[in-house]
């Protein structure tokens, strides 16, 4: 079990650590970074979700209770962000912060784990808790980062159905459940760019690590990411056991809130007037505390 979770991180770690590396000393200028980021995002990580959704042996119906589990546990940390909120008295500039970082997920680990320790049918089930759950959370993180400003209805949900991460799976989840034919060079295509993915995708997440916030809040930038990375997956864990839900449906959904937050959590923070030094700084330490956080949550669920 050990040597299959170390298989499992072992190249990630060692993904983020070159992207750090290839930053730190210059390597690849800055804006060259943002430019791999953005290609992946629009073009390779839609590749990626295609080739494993519309091929995989899926079926709704059998999966219902495991989306609805882990859309509820994204509901609920999202009601206790505005629990906090009033109980503590959190800064308007920071609720959407606090909100994106416990309720986004970095992608790119997620599903590089998911197919290193859980092989197809896990990619695929992660795949499609991405499909579902993307809409709620980036409505979730627009409505936390602007609800004292006016935002409306149109451009939000503009802003997801543009999303190429939705699109992608609904077009793989419309291939699959249709059993649509997709010619086998084309299919060889999209694979050859999805292998591209999660490599670029990991070293542009070591290449983006920075802190930015003041020292005083680091104390309570610890405390979030400790409730992201250990009781963010506690409770998925025992909401799946009280809904009967075992086996492999259960890691993949403990896994999925056990990840750090998402890097992209930045840009649309920035782009909504957040506070994006403590989202930049969050980003960063989740990443590397789930780098500890990580195995010890797999070897509890295997």
């Amino acid at each position: 079990m050990l040597a299959l979770i170390a298989t499992g991180l072992i190249p990630l770690i060692l993904c983020i650590i070159s992207g750090i590396l290839l930053n730190r000393y210059r390597f690849i200028p800055h804006e060259t970074w943002l430019s791999i980021d953005k290609l992946n995002y629009y073009f390779l990580f839609p590749a990626l979700l295609f080739s494993s959704l519309s091929g995989a042996d899926i079926g709704l119906g059998v999966f219902e209770s495991s989306l609805f589990a882990a859309l509820a546990v994204v509901s609920l940390l999202f009601a206790l962000v505005y629990l906090c909120k009033f109980l503590f008295k959190i800064n308007e500039k920071n609720l959407g912060v606090y909100v994106q970082s416990l309720i986004r997920f970095n992608t790119y680990i997620g599903l590089a784990l998911s197919v290193a320790v859980f092989q197809e049918q896990g990619l695929a089930l992660f795949s499609l808790i991405i499909a579902f759950s993307i809409p709620l959370i980036n409505v979730f993180s627009v409505l936390s980062l602007s609800h004292h400003q006016h935002v409306s209805v149109r451009i939000m949900v503009l802003n997801i159905i543009k999303n190429p991460l939705i699109i992608s799976c609904v077009v793989a989840l419309a291939f699959n459940l249709l059993s649509l034919p997709l010619w086998q060079g084309l299919k060889d295509f999209i694979k050859l760019l999805a292998s591209a993915s999660l490599p670029l995708g990991l070293l542009c997440i070591g290449a983006g690590l920075t802190f930015m916030a003041d020292k005083k809040d680091y104390a309570l930038i610890t405390a979030n990411s400790l409730l992201r990375l250990i009781a963010a997956p506690a409770a998925a864990y025992l909401l799946c056991t009280l809904a009967g839900l075992g086996g492999l449906e259960r890691q993949i959904i403990t896994l999925f809130f056990a990840l750090p937050t998402a890097p992209s959590a930045y840009a649309l923070t920035k782009m909504l007037g957040g506070n994006h030094a403590l989202m930049a700084s969050i980003i960063s330490l989740q990443t590397l505390l789930a780098m500890i956080t990580l195995p010890v949550v797999l070897w509890l669920i295997i």
